[in-house]
């Protein structure tokens, strides 16, 4: 009853940030849009994007959400952006007071965002990372369906809507981290192998988010402003927008509602799919394809008139959205190295902020009256530059995640032994026994082997195999028999064999390192060795070492 308590509460807890992360990144587009193309103009915006852009730098730059010990108290900053945007809802005829305020609103979407970003991904098993994350943010996107929907029936009321939820989120998330049935905090749980370089790989994610951002940025500007285009206006695009414009009108919804509904309900049903597609093949591949569709999605929306390509193009943009907000809340903390979770997730979440914000004034630029004329011209830059910029970094780019069963390698690993030509066992290291010892609860699933007798089998396969081919081929790599795998490293006078249940490529160039290792310290001992094992007890450290073992 106890567990089944606990399950509730965590899957109440990853709701809540769910919803919050998505409603108030999401104002930015639907609600915000509609007010200030209500009240102002669409350009003010950019007071909510890039200030969510700055502050997700500051925040990263400076480990703001790292170095805060009592994390419950990031439950308030769902709370005062609640009663911040219901201070909006007064504020429109005061147009600085109103920039202010959306200016903090952003500042706290970002504190938001990271923190929830935080808090689900390193609580959610990292080989179903892409899936769970794409179960919440799909609720999420379900919300911004019904949000913008009622967004335009009456836009005040949505923002009222979005406030109290907010509101209690926070105060449930605070009530629910007091009473300590959830912990509030995140850490790596696995150690991730790496073969790549963090900081290089963070640039070359960061760029393609930019990219995204940018798209969407414009996209959602172009929708915003369809009305301020005349009929004397001539151009492919703008005859493509009017149409939109008519179908959005004949579901007696505005464009940008219509188009986050259609997004909102998609994304619903896509992003779990889109998740356990990242968990499967990882993100490298999934960002690929969302960064090649980005052009495809553009030249259907700016140059078809057609209902089918309205519905394809749709199609296609909810699959990018889909991708990258499940990405974006799982690629940095992948990236992240342990206890710095919040400051990767500041600087990665903030190419979306600045993004979105180059993305409005690039939209501003092309409907501008000096380049109306050159509009169909500029957006076949526009897609062509897009297109390109997004293909450059996937050619050093290294994939974030490798399998899940590399990243849980060492509930992999049984047994190793370091043995002389001769056959003797010069040292071992039982990791299951380590695993017992480490949690008595643990089911013993393999059995023990006895150190002489299963070095003496291991040599006279290995003696029967060169006599068979007389070739240095002839080393033993790896022994397939049933639930295990025996993998061999040679040394100048001895082998390593480490079994496992899995061949892994991370437990093979750990094997190959260990192995390396011992020969450049040991080399002298075991050419000139007397037999006494007492030389060698140093290299059971070197295993501890080697597979981190605490």
């Amino acid at each position: 009853m106890e567990t089944s308590r606990n399950i509730s509460q965590t899957i109440l807890s990853f709701l809540l940030v769910s919803v919050g992360m998505m409603t108030t990144i999401t104002f930015g587009f639907v609600p915000l849009l509609n007010y200030f193309e209500t009240y102002m103009t669409i350009l003010f915006a950019l007071f909510f994007w890039a200030p969510f852009g700055i502050s997700c730098i500051l925040f990263g730059l400076f480990k703001v959400v790292d170095r805060i010990k009592t994390k419950e108290l990031l439950c308030f900053s769902f709370i005062v952006w609640g009663f911040i945007v219901i201070l909006l809802n007064f504020t429109y005829t005061n147009v600085i007071l109103t920039l202010v305020l959306v200016s903090i609103s952003a500042a706290l979407t970002g504190l938001n965002v990271i923190t929830g970003a935080n808090y689900m991904s390193s609580n959610i098993p990292m080989n179903r990372r892409g899936f769970y994350a794409g179960v919440y943010l799909g609720i999420g996107w379900g919300i911004v369906a019904i949000t913008a929907f009622i967004s335009f029936l009456d836009l005040h009321i949505n923002f009222w809507i979005l406030a109290i939820s907010n509101i209690l989120v926070g105060l449930i998330s605070f009530l629910l981290v007091r009473s300590r049935k959830v912990e509030f905090e995140w850490k790596q749980l696995i150690v991730i192998p790496r073969d790549y370089n963090i900081k290089k790989n963070m640039i070359i994610f960061w760029i393609s988010s930019l990219v995204f951002s940018t798209f969407l940025g414009i996209i959602v500007f172009l929708l915003g402003t369809s009305m301020r285009f005349d009929e004397s206006m001539k151009s492919f695009y703008l005859e493509n927008l009017r149409y939109y414009f008519a179908t959005a009108e004949s579901y007696n919804l505005g464009l940008i509602n219509f188009d986050f509904i259609a997004v909102g309900a998609l994304n619903f049903l896509l992003s779990p799919i889109f998740g356990k597609l990242m968990d499967k093949y990882g993100r490298k591949p999934v960002y690929f394809l969302s960064n090649l569709l980005i052009p495809c999605c553009l030249i259907f929306l700016a140059f078809w008139n057609m209902f089918t390509f309205i519905v394809i193009s749709l199609a296609i943009y909810s699959v990018i959205c889909a991708n990258y907000v499940i990405i974006e809340c799982t690629v940095w903390c992948d990236l992240a190295p342990e206890g710095k979770m919040g400051q990767y997730n500041g600087y990665g979440w903030s190419s979306m902020g600045l993004g979105g914000a180059v993305g409005f004034l690039v939209g501003y630029l092309i409907t501008t009256p000096a380049f109306l004329a050159q509009i169909d011209l500029l957006v076949v830059m526009t897609i062509i530059g897009l297109s390109e910029i997004s293909m450059i970094p996937f050619i050093s780019m290294r994939d974030s995640l490798p399998p899940a069963e590399e990243m849980e390698w060492q509930k992999k690993i049984l047994h190793i032994y370091v043995i002389a030509e001769g056959g003797i066992v010069m040292s071992d290291f039982s990791f299951l026994k380590w695993r017992e010892k480490k949690d008595p609860l643990i089911e013993r699933k393999t059995e023990e082997f006895d150190p002489n007798l299963f070095s003496g089998g291991i040599s006279g396969v290995s003696t029967m195999l060169k006599e068979m081919i007389d070739s240095q081929q002839s080393k033993l790599k790896v022994i397939d028999h049933e639930d295990k795998k025996l993998l061999f490293e040679y040394g100048k006078g001895f082998t390593s064999v480490l079994i496992s249940s899995k061949d892994l490529k991370i437990l093979r160039n750990k094997l190959k390192t260990l192995t390396e290792e011992i020969q450049n310290v040991f080399s002298e001992q075991i050419e000139h060795w007397d037999g006494d094992l007492d030389k060698f007890l140093p290299v059971k450290t070197m295993i501890k070492n080697r597979f981190e073992i605490n």
